[in-house]
């Protein structure tokens, strides 16, 4: 060993715990490099594809969100008369063959109605009390008429309608397949014309998969018991999704 050497050595056991001069001795002993190698592990060649799939599906159920709003001259007066009217709207809604279980109150309200005249000070002149519901109707066919039959027990607030499918899991399985298999077309198309094939699935990223918007109808508060049967236009609804698929490319 020359001069050299003996204060590299003595330099590194300065720097350098025990355990790791143990190592650096031995792998000396065995004519090693102290250094670690790097293991260069080879990427597999892939390709990847987006598919697009989507199902549709026509509503069954309705959800109607309305309910009775009342002025009057003191708060008592209106909420009583309020009450008069959810009562009748209550009992509609049960000849109509609407089971209790599908009304729910969605909010109640009682709010004083201020008049702010010029120059003078600010003065409650009365009182509107509301009461909403939300109606679950479960067959379609049926909808105008409950429509028609809330209006006329005095429901004078129609805050919209949502027409929806209850169970979507089916719908959603139907586009993620249709995606799948779209994916796969393109990536197979892409991997003959490069002159190789697809191999093992990589990867699949799924995005997109939201429920669809509920579709809305409304019509205007204050509406008249004398009007036409409610004509209700369902269409479908269409969901969907997209996915990302990455495959290992093989000759």
């Amino acid at each position: 060993m020359t001069t050299t050497d003996r204060l590299t050595t003595r330099a590194l056991a300065t720097a350098l715990p025990r355990r790791a001069l143990a190592g650096l001795a031995l792998a000396a002993g065995l004519g090693l490099s102290a250094l670690p190698a790097v293991a260069q592990v080879a990427q597999p060649r892939q390709i990847a594809a987006q598919g697009e799939g989507q199902a549709s599906a026509a509503p069954t159920e309705a959800f109607i969100a309305g309910g009775t709003q009342i002025q009057a001259r003191t708060a008592r007066e209106a909420m009583d008369g309020n009450a008069r009217a959810m009562r009748q709207v209550q009992e509609a809604l049960r000849q109509a063959g609407i089971a209790d279980r599908d009304v729910a109150s969605s909010g109640l309200s009682l709010q004083p109605q201020v008049e702010y005249p010029s120059g003078g000070r600010p003065r409650v002149t009365g009182y509107v009390a509301g009461h909403r519901l939300r109606v679950r109707v479960r067959d379609l066919a049926t909808l105008g008429e409950v429509l028609d039959k809330m209006v006329a027990a005095g429901a004078n607030q129609i805050d919209g309608l949502q027409l929806s499918v209850p169970d979507w899991s089916a719908k959603v399985d139907e586009a993620r397949e249709a995606a799948i298999v779209d994916a796969r077309r393109k990536a197979e198309v892409l991997a003959k014309a490069a002159g190789a094939r697809l191999g093992k699935v990589l990867s699949i990223t799924e995005s997109g998969g939201a429920m669809p918007p509920p579709v809305m109808r409304s019509r205007a508060s204050g509406v008249s018991a004398a009007y036409e049967s409610t004509p209700i236009a369902t269409g479908d609804q269409t969901f969907r999704l997209s996915v990302s698929i990455a495959w290992e490319l093989v000759d």
